[in-house]
């Protein structure tokens, strides 16, 4: 009988002492050394292919042999080239394709022993073009006009170099904006992901992002055959976003 009694007191103390650590534990231990965020970073990229939608270029007047040799103009052929630049100017504003057609004339001096000698007169001006895809045919017949007007002339020259591609600033925009959004979807993505191998419930605490904005247009130019102008072959060129994200799982 007493060695019941013995037993049952040592089963009760070890009880007390069984609940004392319990106690122990969750009142100091945990909260000394509570479970520890894990916190990690990671880079993130998307991209995607982009097309040109318009087509530049640069129109180019300037002084022919006759007037690029003429040592003195009168008023008449001034008026003239000034007629003539009206002209180009009035057939420019019947189609938005360009801008500019204002023009310079101005003598053009050589220097020898330090003397400066008339040789000629020097004539800049320029027409600044961007078409679309589309407009290629009516930018052509444009062209072809301008042509006509200054084989009138005695004085000027015209030379157009190749259209060349490239992204408008409304594609670029719109295009970023898919861009941010889905690099957003991806990295909340992770959320679930890392949630689920780790245990843990992890968030997305921070997005750092890095846009390569400047993306040229991959073309090969085609050969103009006179005055008409053909589109260039253009390959799609990637634009990419890329983030650093952190996240924190607990």
């Amino acid at each position: 009988m007493l060695a019941f009694f013995k037993g049952l007191g040592i089963g009760f103390l070890c009880l007390l002492l069984f609940v004392a650590g319990v106690v122990f534990n969750v009142e100091f231990l945990e909260k000394k050394y509570p479970n520890q965020a894990l916190n990690f970073s990671r880079n993130i990229e998307i991209g995607t292919h982009l097309k040109p939608d318009e087509f530049y270029t640069n129109i180019n007047f300037w002084a022919n042999e006759n007037l690029d040799t003429k040592i003195t103009l009168s008023d008449d052929e001034k008026k003239q080239i000034a007629e003539t630049f009206n002209q180009i100017i009035q057939r420019t504003q019947k189609d938005n394709f360009c801008s500019g057609g204002s023009f310079s004339l101005e003598p053009n001096f050589s220097y020898k022993d330090g003397i400066q000698t008339i040789k000629g007169q020097k004539l800049n001006a320029n027409l600044e073009c961007i078409i679309k895809e589309n407009d290629l045919e009516n930018f052509n017949h444009f062209v072809n006009d301008l042509n006509i007007i200054v084989k009138k002339s005695s004085f000027i020259g015209v030379s157009i170099p190749s259209l060349e591609p490239r992204f408008s600033k409304k594609l670029l925009q719109e295009n970023k904006e898919k861009l941010y959004s889905q690099l957003l979807q991806k990295a909340y993505s992770y959320e679930e992901i890392y949630s689920k191998d780790l245990n843990k419930t992890c968030i997305l605490k921070t997005l750092d992002t890095n846009l390569n904005a400047n993306i040229s247009p991959r073309f090969f130019a085609t050969k103009s055959n006179d005055m008409q102008l053909s589109l260039p072959v253009v390959k799609n060129t990637e634009q990419s976003l890329s983030a650093k994200a952190l996240f924190i799982c607990k």
